[in-house]
């Protein structure tokens, strides 16, 4: 049996890290450890025998096996409770049947992973996923109880999020689109805004960009991350706009620009989802306020002198625009991932 440990709860902001078992040299990333950010502690420790990939959202955490199986986990339930999810070879490439083709490894399928709600408090809850198998990218849905994914479209997507009631997806493009998935047979996309986010060409460009969403404040933020492909972690730089909602014309995004969080902070994920916290709140008092949280991507790690694959997480301060490491104590194992969960406060 898997030795899951508990050592406290915490309402924080939490770092998951993975990495190799030491006493098992043929299992892969088995080990999930989290981090409180604001307290420099671990919380819990996670010994799978079983390999999985992670992702979170809305601090709730969907696993994927190396036999495709889907599973939800809130990591601070003793109990451990799991909802069930359809397989993930399960989604669909058409309206007209299901993948049957060659699919990608388990750990290489999810691109991005969010809740409508929480789902160990609402039956109501939605599950949204953008995909690539061995022949197609898109995106899907389904809801709790349901046997299948249900195909939403075929756009390949940078970052999706769920913001007042509704499903938005950020397109490689820099368009903004919408998902209606209020007729589960008949889900559609729409463009919201096809004002492009101001970026420099993707292809035969020496720019590495990504975009993100986030929500903070109730606004609906677009993060614009773009460094040097050749240069350090240090060269990174972060523009954030708000998107405008109810503005169908008369604007540009520079006009938009957020140059200051105030007291928030920002946590970028990559296949999970962003979200942000407020820094005067008491759960979230050691965050930085005006900083965006980030971790680099595996080939990022490349650039760093001397990392040695230490954990790759970084501070963008967004008044100094300086990048500086984040300090990740008490961890010997080289990480073979990192990720943002976010906080749930205790309920009253």
């Amino acid at each position: 049996m898997a030795e899951e440990k508990f050592i406290g709860i915490c309402a924080s902001p939490l770092l998951m890290f993975s990495y190799s078992d030491p006493d098992s040299p043929s299992s892969q990333a088995n080990i999930r450890e989290l981090l409180n950010l604001t307290e420099d502690r671990p919380e819990l420790n996670i010994n799978k025998n079983q390999r999985c990939s992670y992702y979170s959202s809305l601090g709730c955490l969907m696993t994927i096996s190396e036999d495709y199986k889907v599973n939800l986990l809130n990591p601070l339930d003793h109990h451990r409770a799991q909802i069930k999810l359809p397989d993930i070879n399960m989604v669909k490439t058409s309206v007209e049947g299901i993948n049957s083709g060659l699919m990608r490894r388990y750990d290489d399928m999810i691109t991005k992973f969010v809740l409508s709600s929480n789902p160990f408090s609402s039956l109501e809850c939605l599950v949204l996923v953008s995909y690539a198998t061995a022949t197609v990218t898109g995106w899907g849905f389904c809801r709790l109880g349901e046997d299948t994914w249900t195909y939403v479209a075929w756009t390949p997507i940078l970052d999706l999020i769920y913001h007042n009631g509704q499903f938005y997806a950020m397109d490689f493009s820099g368009k903004i689109l919408v998902c209606d998935v209020e007729d589960p047979k008949q889900p559609k996309t729409t463009i919201l805004l096809s004002k492009k986010i101001p970026m420099v060409p993707m292809y035969g460009q020496t720019t590495s960009q990504s975009l993100y969403m986030v929500e903070s404040a109730g606004a609906l933020l677009v993060v614009l991350q773009s460094r040097p492909r050749i240069g350090s972690i240090e060269t990174t730089r972060f523009k954030v706009f708000e998107v405008p909602f109810g503005r169908e014309q008369g604007w540009e995004w520079s006009d938009l620009e957020v140059k200051n969080l105030e007291n928030r902070s920002l946590f970028l994920g990559c296949e999970s989802s962003s979200f942000s916290v407020d820094g005067s709140d008491y759960y979230s008092a050691g965050c930085k306020a005006n900083c965006i949280y980030f971790n680099t991507k595996w080939w990022e790690w490349l650039s760093i002198p001397n990392s040695n694959f230490a954990p790759a997480v970084f501070i963008f301060n967004m008044e100094e625009e300086k990048v500086e490491q984040l300090s990740v104590p008490n961890i010997l194992q080289a990480p073979l991932h990192t990720s943002w969960i976010q906080p749930q406060p205790p309920s009253s």
